[in-house]
């Protein structure tokens, strides 16, 4: 049996720069705090648990007692460097660079709607911690949707600028894109809106990578946490494709019936699933073959 791990899958710049500066605040702290979940893997959160990471909530601020804590690459709303600075709490800041980006282009929109009586829109999942920080950029003119039944949250007379989430559906947001634009044409002939593709290249991207890759195998383990919103999709991907394709977040899920006959087996996962997870597959694979 070929057993193949996906070159293209696992940490995507963002987490990994997140993790990198967790490890190294781990080794010069011995403890150390971020606020929320750093990613959406149990299994890498508890490797990080037990060299002395802890998990806190914005509520934990104001008692914090290291004065240090570590932003996750989700990014955060500008109330929450707002308390820390109160509280004199030193910012490690790991916001991915790309969603940096995007929180800048969502204030200077919110400014520009401002003024023009507008809206800006997040094609996103209300609730997710990327999204939540966008919302505090956009200064209360935000409005989420996750799909086309939400538009009626939309005043499609006034000006619209419209975002997405990093890590939403490319399919999904042109959809959106094209169903905000026909609205708007009804109701008013000086259509102002403007849409900006902001899905990360790195999220984007995968979908063909794996596409090909899970056509190339007989079998595939897809590896994630079932929280991951990435790998929820890229199992969905990966499953159109091959229909062998089994969602786990450890090896110890796995059963030894998937691989009877099979002659190769590759191994992908989600941007927050570490290599070394999916290592650890690959080797349990061995054992079961």
């Amino acid at each position: 049996m070929i057993i193949t791990i996906d070159k293209a899958a696992g940490f995507c710049p963002g987490v990994r720069n997140a993790i990198r500066k967790a490890d190294s605040m781990l080794e010069k702290e011995g403890s150390f705090s971020c606020l929320g979940s750093l990613l959406h893997n149990d299994k890498e959160m508890g490797r990080l648990g037990e060299k002395g990471l802890k998990v806190i909530s914005h509520d934990d601020i104001p008692g914090l007692s290291e004065k240090k804590l570590l932003f996750r690459a989700h990014g955060e709303p500008p109330e929450t460097y707002k308390l820390t600075d109160e509280y004199g709490v030193e910012v490690i800041d790991a916001t991915c660079g790309v969603v940096r980006k995007l929180q800048k282009q969502v204030q200077a929109a919110a400014d520009d709607m401002e003024k023009a009586g507008g809206q800006v829109v997040i094609f996103g999942k209300p609730g997710h911690p990327e999204v939540i920080g966008l919302m505090g950029h956009a200064r209360g003119l935000g409005i989420v949707i996750r799909s086309a039944q939400d538009l009626s949250k939309v005043d499609m007379s006034k000006p619209v600028r419209l975002f997405s989430q990093t890590t939403m559906d490319e399919a999904g947001f042109q959809l959106i894109t094209v169903a905000i634009k026909q609205q708007m044409d009804k109701k008013t002939t000086k259509n102002n809106f403007i849409s900006h593709n902001t899905i990360c290249p790195h999220v984007s991207n995968r979908a063909p990578f794996l596409k090909k890759f899970a056509s190339e195998h007989e079998v595939i383990i897809f590896v994630s946490g079932r929280e991951s919103s990435n790998g929820k999709k890229l199992f969905r991907i990966s499953s159109e494709v091959n229909p062998q394709t089994y969602f786990i977040t450890e090896p110890a899920e796995m059963k030894p019936e998937w691989f009877k006959g099979a002659g190769s087996v590759g191994i992908s996962g989600a941007a927050s699933t570490p290599q070394w997870l999916m290592e650890e597959v690959a080797r349990k694979i061995e054992a079961l073959a």
